[in-house]
């Protein structure tokens, strides 16, 4: 992605949309493509694009299905637009410091875990009785069923002559496959509504109270299990111990720990279809992990 270009792009998309030219100028790369916080001193936005195909009309779906559930800011929608080959979605610039930030603090980590967790298990108490969701708008009473609907066209990407992976982890991944039913049968009932990408990343927090300010970036919202979400909360700052408050105040199956790395390693397979993304020794170390908890 070009930066220089998408920043033109922001800047001429901001005096568009509020008449005004952009005295503050801030562009930030994400692992998904591009953020750019423009603002005056009467207004302000942040203008995203991606990487992926289709990534942002997803972004609009979910934060418009948070927006009904949370009892925290996500941020509202202005337009979604496309110029010189890129879309970009305008976002509204909310208040907050990004959660990655937070002091080492016993208070604010204790406050902000404890509100954080609250609201991760407000989202969660959201089922639908017809169980987990798939692409096409209808549902599979299932886990395994869906899991298969939703993961065989990225097992089939990673396991192509066109994918970076490895013959060694197409082997682990292969195997990985046809281990699902095992290890999806503890946790195959009992949706829940998940953000599916709530690592602290992308959580702000209030400076003053240390109290989650908003939520952001969600990924591929849907009815799925409560686990989708949870594995994240390992992703940025472990040393929060975000998943064990969480754990704390929700019982979970037998066997969570090794479902952690499983669910883990096929989100990191989903992003390196999504994007090319690939890391080798990062992904070997999950399948050491995984291997761990399953012996």
């Amino acid at each position: 992605m070009n930066q220089q270009q998408l920043e033109r792009i922001a800047s001429d998309t901001f005096q568009k949309l509020f008449g005004l030219r952009a005295s503050f100028v801030q562009t930030e790369l994400t692992f998904y493509g591009c953020v750019v916080f423009l603002a005056t001193d009467k207004q302000k936005a942040v203008i995203k694009f991606s990487k992926e195909i289709g990534r942002l009309a997803k972004e609009i779906q979910g934060l418009e299905r948070l927006n009904k559930i949370l009892d925290c800011p996500v941020p509202a929608i202005y337009f979604y637009g496309r110029d010189e080959g890129y879309d970009y979605l305008v976002l509204e610039w909310l208040d907050g410091r990004s959660a990655h930030e937070l002091p080492l603090d016993k208070k604010a980590i204790a406050t902000f875990g404890e509100h954080y967790t609250d609201v991760l298990l407000a989202l969660h108490e959201c089922s639908h009785e017809q169980g987990f969701e798939l692409d096409d708008h209808t549902f599979s009473p299932r886990l395994i069923d869906a899991f298969e609907h939703w993961m065989y066209p990225v097992y089939r990407y990673l396991m192509s002559a066109a994918s970076p992976f490895s013959r060694q982890l197409k082997d682990d991944f292969a195997s990985l496959w046809e281990s699902r039913a095992q290890v999806l049968a503890p946790i195959n009932q009992g949706s829940s509504l998940v953000h599916d990408d709530c690592h602290i990343g992308n959580v702000l927090f209030d400076p003053k109270t240390y109290k989650v300010a908003a939520l952001i970036d969600p990924c591929d919202v849907g009815f799925k299990h409560r686990e989708f979400d949870l594995f994240h909360l390992y992703d940025v700052r472990p040393d929060l111990k975000l998943a064990d408050m969480y754990i704390k105040k929700a019982k979970l199956a037998d066997g969570y720990q090794a479902r952690r790395w499983f669910l883990s390693l096929w989100d990191d397979a989903k992003h390196s279809r999504n994007i090319g993304w690939y890391d080798e020794e990062w992904i070997s170390h999950k399948f050491e992990r995984y291997g761990q908890e399953c012996a």
